[in-house]
């Protein structure tokens, strides 16, 4: 492959992201609308308006490929394969506890989803989700809703934030609180 080529499963991903964009758009009445690149005169980037018909499309999507994932394990072990094949074709392997055949059917089938690999784990850190305020345009650090204050939820946000000062003002009017 030269510099500029793209893998087939690259190419894949960037197929499949536009389905979900497109389902958005067909099924849940996203619309698309075109937001410039800072740093871009000419190009821009799609987005949809309503980034929960974005989800709603992308769990539809993983739903049928869930369904797809446990027909065609069926398929293969009706057309001989064992549950070992399986398990490679899924790049699985063993939990420690069993074969990486019963990982693929406890996945496929009973609907445990296996664990990841010991070194993909990472530890010593808050898993986070970081994006950019649509207020504010700063990088937000999203730790979750498991916090009760907003500040404790999401950092990053500018001073004045209005979106940011809203939430808190939301949570002190919900508990009673001034701070």
């Amino acid at each position: 492959m030269g510099l500029f080529d793209v893998s087939p499963t690259t190419t894949a991903a960037g197929r499949i992201r536009e389905l979900v964009r497109r389902i958005a758009v067909d099924v849940f009445d996203a619309t698309e609308v075109e937001i410039p690149i800072p740093g871009f005169t000419v190009f821009t980037d799609r987005k949809l308006d309503d980034p929960l018909a974005g989800l709603r499309a992308a769990l539809l999507l993983r739903n049928v490929g869930e369904a797809q994932l446990y027909e065609y394990a069926r398929t293969a072990r009706a057309a001989g394969r064992s549950w070992d094949e399986v398990a490679k074709a899924l790049d699985l392997s063993t939990d420690g506890l069993g074969s990486a055949g019963e990982t693929a059917f406890d996945w496929l089938v009973v609907g445990r989803v296996p664990e990841p690999a010991p070194e993909e784990v990472r530890s010593f850190r808050t898993p986070s989700a970081y994006w950019r305020c649509g207020a504010c345009d700063q990088l937000i650090t999203d730790d979750g809703p498991f916090e009760s204050h907003p500040d404790d939820q999401e950092g990053g946000h500018s001073r004045g934030c209005a979106r940011h000062l809203q939430d808190i003002a939301a949570w002190c009017e919900r508990t009673g609180r001034t701070d």
